[in-house]
């Protein structure tokens, strides 16, 4: 009996198809107009801005822009069309959406139905994508163009169409002036398309001799078109590491026209770096295989790799249902490319992981290969799905072999008869099973990307723009985005050495910013200068503020020299204040207080030396915690009459709730200040000075060692004043 549903399934299929297309849209919809700006989107549109401006991405430092060539001026097209941050943000939709389509037909031309099925799901709902395919980013472009540039390399080896070979070189060459991670992909890439030559050749063909290895070899090696491909790949990588050099990586000089060889050279020492620690370098990037949804593909994956090795024999078959299951029909029929995109995955990730500079070895430039990873792993799941599928609608016989070229070999003693039903329910229902189950994984990762709204600059610099005075300034560690709001940035605030170092250029021997040409400061003597001869406003990240921006000495003379204005959603905004004064970085009064072994007071400096009435006083107390605190603990310092009561007092978070104590390194010193206002009236006179920390939720002091005070309260000092 022979049924056939491939109507219904092609149906049911479809719109399986149209609905994963549709939350993938909707999803990135979302994304776009409900998360803010993040900080290397600004660097894109002003970019595309420039390119508006000038025609070429030069920015106002005048740095040439290469990162993300392409994609810039896919940006300032798009930007002719409606408001710049909307309309670059829609370029990688329009990629990402691209991308979701052809993972779907790819996976059905190489694979099954199935799997073009699991894998668009796969890629409609993983966080990374919908991040990158919403975000003004060349990210869902590079990762497209990789995607096409497989598929024409491997229909141009596996049908030996020359034209097809060098669509893909056309497309890589797009692909690595997308994003230099691109280069990465040239080993695999001649790698895989020389495996799939040799599975060729081992299958033979048309032509007897091509079974004759050695005079196959020779032939091929003698044809003009494979030297000429050879040279062409070569030129491509020239020119991607010509344009790198161009955008000065590392904030190394300009390119002399009289040094562009040695110029290449820098290039490949900047970005490349032989390790012996695999074990560092793929902590680097297991995020990319370790996170929802692709920790579901990736053991799948490898099932895929493996199977399709083993089946990797001419004329090899594998017993499967006689019912037209969307499901693998043989080995030799996915094999081939699976190899292909197998050996893809492989060698790139052993390249993330051994020959990648430690700062590039990163799970976001192999975002480049997420399609690959779910097309195998979605090929897997089939794979697994069409031994699941023969196993139930199997009686005990023997289903019949299946051909190279996909026909069921028809036999009169192994054919069984399956109920319509059963097979309707295997062939249409099982994909979007394991599609359903996908869906409902990713769910939480899904909600928690689109959840974090991200830092809101949008309200930080409206405040800042409505507030703007005559002979203000602006300090920021995002000088794009202070550009993108207020046309213009001062001063570039990102003092740490080392992470940070590749945002500088060094011009006419000063240190600035290579985005807007920003004088960075990056000494205390330098911020002391700036903030005390200047009206400043500074708009910074928490995050970059607390723990990536500044070493702590710098940090704290930057808060003790600044005013507290506001904080929008994870943006602080600051003030230099009118008599900015740096903090001495010793304690001009040593001393030893333990408080519940927790933290020790080391030292403190009173400011002015010789208090007067009337006068503010500043008391920089020396912190060191001996272990990690559990609580953000209050400071209390008061001035008393000797034996009574208290005419002065500051109790306050330290650092003003900028860097609580909950946040203090272990072994640290962290320099913070109390603000003691002075009666006018106060008498001259000895006065003491009483320090402590408590919980604010519950008045708790932090316990004295060895107090005497029976308060919990430490006297560093005592105080004359005149």
């Amino acid at each position: 009996m022979s049924v056939n549903f491939s109507q219904p399934n092609r149906i049911i299929i479809l719109l399986a198809f149209v609905a994963l297309l549709s939350l993938g849209l909707w999803l990135r919809l979302r994304f776009i107009h409900t998360v803010q700006l993040y900080p290397d989107e600004f660097v894109t549109l002003l970019a595309v801005q420039m390119i508006g401006q000038k025609g070429v991405p030069v920015m106002p430092s005048g740095l040439f822009y290469d990162h993300g060539l392409l994609y810039s001026y896919a940006g300032s097209v798009a930007a002719w069309f409606g408001p710049a941050r909307l309309a670059v943000r829609y370029v990688s939709l329009a990629f990402g959406m691209l991308t979701l389509g052809a993972i779907f037909w790819l996976g059905r031309r190489w694979f099954s139905t199935a799997a073009g099925l699991i894998a668009v799901t796969g890629l409609a709902v993983a966080p990374a994508a919908i991040e990158w395919g919403s975000r003004a980013r060349m990210y869902a472009q590079l990762q497209l163009l990789v995607l096409i540039t497989l598929w024409l390399a491997y229909e141009g080896v596996s049908q030996n169409r020359a034209k097809w070979r060098w669509a893909a070189l056309l497309t890589y060459l797009g692909a690595t002036l997308t994003h230099f991670a691109a280069v990465a992909l040239a080993p695999p890439l001649v790698l895989g398309m020389t495996a799939v030559w040799w599975n060729q050749w081992k299958r033979g063909g048309e032509d007897a001799k091509a079974r004759n290895f050695s005079a196959h070899l020779r032939a091929l090696a003698s044809s003009p078109h494979l030297f000429i491909e050879i040279i062409a790949l070569i030129l491509i990588l020239a020119i991607a590491f010509l344009v790198k050099r161009l955008g000065q990586p590392k904030g190394i000089e300009a390119l002399d026209t009289g040094s562009v060889l040695p110029g290449l050279a820098q290039v490949f020492t900047i970005y490349s770096n032989f390790s012996l620690n695999p074990i560092n370098g793929w902590q680097a990037i297991a995020p990319f295989y370790m996170t929802l949804p692709a920790l579901i593909f990736a053991p799948f994956a490898l099932f895929a790799v493996i199977r399709g090795l083993e089946g990797w024999k001419v004329g090899r078959s594998y017993p499967l249902s006689p019912a037209p299951l969307p499901l693998p029909p043989s080995a030799s029929r996915w094999q081939s490319p699976a190899l292909f995109l197998s050996l893809i995955l492989l060698t790139t990730t052993l390249e993330m992981i051994l020959f990648v500079s430690p700062d590039r070895r990163d799970d976001k430039y192999l975002f480049m290969l997420l399609p690959v990873l779910l097309l195998l792993g979605a090929q897997g799941m089939a794979w697994v799905g069409g031994i699941i599928a023969t196993t139930l609608s199997s009686t005990g016989n023997q289903w019949p072999a299946i051909t190279d070229d996909g026909h069921r070999r028809p036999t009169d003693s192994n054919y069984l008869t399956t109920p319509p039903a059963v097979l309707y329910l295997l062939s249409s229902i099982l994909p979007l099973l394991i599609s359903g189950f996908i869906l409902v994984i990713a769910q939480s990762p899904v909600r928690a990307l689109l959840a974090n709204t991200g830092n809101n600059y949008d309200s930080a610099f409206a405040y800042v723009q409505t507030r703007w005075q005559k002979g203000d300034t602006i300090l920021t560690g995002t000088p794009a985005a202070a550009a993108f709001y207020l046309g213009h940035n001062d001063f570039y605030g990102v003092q740490r050495r080392g992470g940070y170092d590749y945002r500088l250029l060094n011009i006419n021997g000063q240190a600035v910013d290579r985005w807007l040409g920003s004088p960075a400061i990056r000494t205390p003597a330098e911020l002391h200068k700036v903030l005390a001869q200047q009206s400043v406003w500074l708009v910074l990240e928490r995050w970059g503020l607390q723990r990536e921006y500044y070493d702590l000495p710098f940090q704290q003379q930057l808060l003790a020299q600044t005013d507290y204005v506001s904080e929008t959603q994870g943006i602080l905004i600051l003030r230099s204040k009118a008599d900015a004064q740096p903090l001495a970085l010793d304690p001009a009064q040593p001393l030893e207080a333990n408080f519940g072994n927790l933290v020790r007071l080391t030292g403190y400096t009173v400011e002015p030396i010789q208090p007067v009435p009337g006068a503010p006083l500043r008391l920089t107390l020396y912190w060191q915690a001996l272990a990690p605190l559990p609580h953000d603990y209050t400071v209390f310092v008061h001035l008393r009459r000797p034996g009574g009561d208290t005419v002065a007092q500051a109790d306050h978070r330290p650092l003003d709730n900028l860097y609580p104590t909950s946040l203090w390194p272990t072994g640290e010193t962290i320099r913070e200040s109390s603000y003691l206002s002075l009666p006018g009236d106060l008498p001259p006179g000895s006065y003491e000075l009483w320090v402590g920390l408590y919980l604010l939720e519950t008045g708790e002091r932090l316990p004295l060692q060895n107090d005497t005070s029976g308060e919990n309260a430490l006297m560093p000092g005592v105080l004359q004043i005149e």
